[in-house]
């Protein structure tokens, strides 16, 4: 605001003074940065940043895009690049991330974590059923309505999956936000490949809840593949390069076959690096996290074999939590490690526990899963029907990729000798996701690459089919299903389904297609098949409409999104009638103005002549005549016919397009149509988080300051700026304050919190304000001082030039001497009562006081510095510089002269003469400009004296023409001869001026000469 309104002001003055076209030149500039910086400042104010959440199942990553920045990952709290996924919430605290997990180790009820793969599944998906075998201490309800999980937290309070998962992706945004430092426009989301409508239906909601704008969802595989292509700068060309990217996560593994080349977009017609996803195997039971829990067991048994007589230790929930935390620790160091030893002090029962784990006896507990994953890796390749010689690479991502004997299954499926390790497996799926955030902004520029994602389920489109029977006029239906999108059907993409045999209300189902390519655990793990039913209405009233045009079918247009979402945008009936095409006379003004510009003018057309007009109506006539035995009657008959006929008018076809109703009813589980009321549950539990963080705030800070203060009044400074007994009573004060902060704080709420903070430092105010103004007094001293300086040289340098010559006021200069004068005296004053009291005395001469008088005075000389040049002040100097560059050109052609005339004696006499009678020539002229200089200065004096005589301050007049002149020629002088004689007339002209003006010295004057 301070910058729009200086430059503002600089505008305003720059467009009154200017007055030449170098000024409009200026100004323009000026202008011209002006704009530049104002549109700076909206499009950074106006653009925020973007953000992308990798949502895993165990852990989430949140990439970051920002104007000036490039793509970064986000710090949480803890200053790590990932955050696990876990919320804690108890007695109305809420935690997430590391801190969460460890509170959740004490308290498991509370914790809920790996709540991913609960999203869009009814209780009794067999999802459900496993989670709550690994979490037994949850209890899980369905919800009344939509039949879904609901978590039980205590008797009154349930919370549904949508709404944990939310308060996770909120707390990302806060990080976001403090990370980037700009508020968080869009957000992108990532989703595993595997997910179906339903599930993604339900990010959808959690974003909503979470209050944020979703750009899209993303799959983790498109996400990895487009960080590849991007920061590992893959050269694309017309020639596929094939891709497998395996993925063994916390809860799921999925491959995928991915192809980068150039391949022609439909808009532009140019080839443009493409990223295409061209199959995808997975197995969302198949990960690290189940891995872990079979460790975990293997513990277990290792302890029981230990301590026998103890109770089983998998009763005890917080011991079951602590052996799955060393469980993937040890998973993690046998991926490089043969054996290792698992150890946890105090497990059960005041036992601690200490076991050695070899990599042999993980492997033989893995051993099943193993073939899995090369499975899923084979249905992959063979979804996207490539052979395995077509692979150039195979890129291992996820933390459980790193057990070797899991990358020994990998590059069995493939073939391949070794595998692409040069890929960030933590981060990959949250930077590609970021860099398509940051492509699809108008704001970011970025490198063009575009992605193709694939549908990994077949869609269709089912509708009953009415025929009527030829023989005995039967009607019968026939239930059509057509294909929509295939397996693999890269998308977003548009189709349209035509319906021919429909002139009254229908309707039609989209379903998944059959499934023979999953297993029967995966197909009970999908839920329902179809997706939903649209009625269309209202076909037999657009028909009757229309019952003179021909019907050509209903049209349905059917859009999958980004997201990979599927939906009906519209549907429409389309009629198509016969026009005729608009002759010239029809077309009017706009076809002569046509053939104006394309010089098709009746006045251009042939003219014909008289003798082809004649020739022609001969050839008419003979047309007509008729011919020998032929029946009169007959021939005027014929011609009667020839006036009857029309000439044939040219038509065309025309398509009518109305828009028809459409009501869409959707299966299986029912979305969130309402989120206000989790909304409210959510902004609730923020406000209680929000006041605890400014609770623990207003804590630390009356903690510190007692703390910093005890330090401080150990100093010299407060020492000599406080009596003995005031210091002594602050120091019982702020023991005082620390015995509360220690042993009667906990609880204590924000509002107390702060009324003894105030209370504490009005308390200590007076002394610490004491050695504030000690220390800061001498420099607000120096800087009135340099104000003085500034003050007085101004006012010197305008009391020193000719009052014509002055455009500020005897007002303005009289207000400004007065100001300085006062501030001289009261800061004189001031500083003499000051210098009389002690050190331990509240001071009279105060910063604050200091300060304002400095400001005061600063202000005044500002104005009058910055005093807009009046035009009548320009015009004279313009004017004093013309005649001066007048006198100096009549100057040069007078010493041209001279040396021509120097030349032409030199012809007749030798060198030593010469320079003998130049000396003698200049000698003499430089004692004659001596002499009028002398006369002048003399004048000067005189006026001076006058003026002095009468009470008035004595100024310097204004310098002659001759003056300039003379000053000019001797700056030209090139002998050493004349630069001598030059110097010993301006010590001649000193002395002079020394004695006319008495203080005045004769180097102001060469100033004064030089600035004017």
């Amino acid at each position: 605001q301070h910058y729009f309104i200086q430059s503002n002001l600089s505008i305003i003055a720059c467009t009154s003074e200017c007055n030449n076209p170098k000024d409009h030149s200026s100004h323009r500039n000026r202008m011209l940065h002006f704009f530049i910086v104002i549109a700076t400042l909206l499009t950074t104010v106006m653009s925020g940043s973007m953000v992308s959440l990798d949502l895993g199942t165990e852990f989430m990553k949140i990439g970051i895009v920002k104007p000036g920045v490039p793509i970064d990952i986000v710090l949480n709290t803890e200053t790590k690049r990932k955050t696990p996924m876990a919320v804690f919430m108890k007695d109305g605290e809420r935690l997430f991330g590391d801190a969460a997990l460890g509170q959740g180790q004490k308290h498991p009820k509370f914790l809920y974590s790996h709540l991913l793969d609960l999203l869009g599944k009814t209780v009794d998906n067999p999802v459900v059923e496993e989670y709550k075998k690994r979490f037994p201490t949850h209890t899980i309800e369905a919800d009344p309505a939509r039949k879904t999980v609901v978590f039980r937290h205590d008797d009154a309070v349930f919370y549904s999956v949508e709404e944990l998962l939310a308060m996770q992706v909120e707390n990302a945004i806060q990080m976001a936000v403090v990370h980037g430092g700009n508020p968080v426009d869009k957000v992108i989301i990532t989703v595993p490949p595997f997910f179906n409508q339903r599930e993604r239906d339900a990010v959808k909601s959690v974003a909503d809840i979470a209050g944020v704008q979703l750009m899209q969802l993303m799959s983790t595989t498109s996400a990895i593949s487009l960080q590849y292509a991007v920061f590992r700068n893959i050269k694309m060309t017309e020639k596929q390069t094939i891709v497998v990217f395996a993925t063994v996560g916390s809860q799921f593994t999925t491959a995928a076959v991915v192809s980068y080349s150039l391949q022609k977009d439909k808009n532009t017609k140019e080839k443009v690096p493409t990223v295409q996803v061209l199959g995808v195997g997975y197995d969302r039971s198949l990960g690290g996290y189940e891995m872990d829990i079979r460790l975990r067991e293997l513990l277990a048994d290792k302890f029981t074999e230990k301590y026998p007589k103890l109770s089983d230790v998998r009763s005890n929930a917080r011991a079951m939590k602590k052996l799955l935390k060393e469980a993937n620790k040890v998973k993690t160091v046998l991926s490089a490690n043969t054996d290792t030893w698992a150890q946890v002090e105090s497990l059960h029962q005041e036992k601690d526990f200490r076991a050695k784990v070899t990599r042999a006896e993980l492997e033989e507990l893995f051993k099943d899963l193993y073939p899995r994953v090369r499975a899923i890796v084979e249905e992959a390749i063979k979804s996207a029907d490539i052979t395995k010689m077509e692979i150039e690479l195979v890129v291992p991502f996820g933390g459980a990729s790193r057990v070797p004997k899991i990358q020994e299954q990998i590059l069995a499926a493939t073939e391949k000798k070794e595998l692409h390790k040069y890929i960030n497996s933590d981060e990959a799926a949250a930077m590609g996701s970021a860099f398509q955030a940051a492509s699809t902004s108008s704001v970011y520029r970025t490198k063009e690459i575009k992605l193709k994602d694939a549908n990994h389920y077949p869609i269709f489109v089912a509708f009953n089919k009415v025929t009527v029977s030829e023989e005995g006029g039967e009607v019968e239906e026939k239930l059509v299903n057509k294909e929509l999108y295939h397996r693999n059907n890269a998308f977003p993409q548009k189709k349209a389904m035509t319906y021919t045999k429909f002139s009254s209300d229908f309707h039609f189902n989209v379903s998944y297609g059959e499934m023979a390519f999953l297993s029967e655990q995966q197909k009970s793990e999908f839920g329902t098949l179809p997706l939903m039913k649209v009625d269309v209405k209202g076909v037999q009233d657009v028909f009757n409409q229309h019952h003179d045009k021909t019907s050509k079918g209903i049209k349905a247009h059917i859009f999958m999104d980004e997201s990979g979402l599927v939906s009906v945008d519209s549907v429409e009936a389309i009629f198509e009638t016969i026009v005729p095409v608009a002759n010239e006379t029809e077309t009017g003004w706009m076809d002569s103005v046509t053939n104006f510009f394309s010089g098709n003018t009746e006045e251009e057309a042939p003219k014909e002549t008289a003798e082809n007009t004649e020739k022609k109506e001969e050839e008419k006539k003979e047309e007509t005549k008729p011919e020998e035995g032929q029946n009169s009657t007959k021939n005027a008959t014929e011609t009667e016919e020839k006036k009857e006929e029309k000439p044939v008018v040219p038509e065309k076809p025309v398509t009518v397009k109305e828009k028809l109703t459409i009501d869409t009813t959707h299966y299986g589980i029912p979305a969130l149509s309402d989120t206000t009321l989790s909304k409210d549950k959510l902004l609730e539990l923020k406000k209680v988080d929000d006041r605890k963080r400014a609770t623990e705030e207003a804590r630390n800070q009356l903690e510190t300051f007692v703390i910093n203060m005890k330090d401080l009044i150990t100093t010299e400074e407060y020492i000599a700026a406080g009596t003995p007994e005031e210091l002594e009573k602050i120091q019982e004060a702020l023991s005082s304050e620390t015995d509360w902060l220690e042993e009667e704080s906990w609880g204590e709420t924000l509002e107390v919190f702060n009324s003894r903070l105030a209370t504490i430092e009005d308390y200590c105010d007076p002394l610490t304000n004491r050695v504030k103004e000690a220390e800061g007094r001498p420099q607000a001293i120096a800087d009135m001082k340099q104000a003085f300086n500034l003050t007085e040289q101004f006012l010197t340098k305008i009391y020193n030039t000719s009052e014509e010559l002055r455009y500020h006021t005897a007002v303005e200069l009289e207000k400004l001497t007065t100001m300085l004068k006062d501030a001289k005296e009261w800061l004189s004053s001031t500083s003499t009562s000051q210098s009389s009291l002690d050190s331990h005395v509240d001071p009279v001469l105060k910063v604050a006081d200091i300060t304002k008088k400095k400001q005061e005075l600063e202000r005044e000389l500002y104005y009058l510095v910055k005093k807009p040049v009046p035009q009548w002040y320009k015009e004279k100097l313009t004017k004093m510089m013309e005649e001066l560059k007048k006198n100096v050109t009549v100057t040069a052609g007078e010493k041209e002269g001279e040396k021509e005339k120097e030349g032409a004696e030199k012809e007749g006499d030798t060198s030593e003469k010469t320079e003998g009678d130049t000396t003698e020539k200049n000698e003499g002229d430089k004692t004659e400009k001596t002499e009028d200089i002398t006369e002048k200065t003399e004048d000067k004096t005189e006026k001076t004296e006058e003026g002095s005589e009468e009470g008035e301050t004595p100024v310097e007049t204004p310098v002659e023409e001759n003056e300039f002149v003379l000053e000019d020629k001797s700056s030209k002088s090139e002998d050493s001869g004349e630069t001598k004689e030059s110097e010993d007339s301006k010590e001649a002209k000193e002395s002079d001026s020394e004695e006319s003006k008495g203080d005045s010295k004769s180097e102001e004057e060469e100033e004064e000469k030089d600035e004017l």
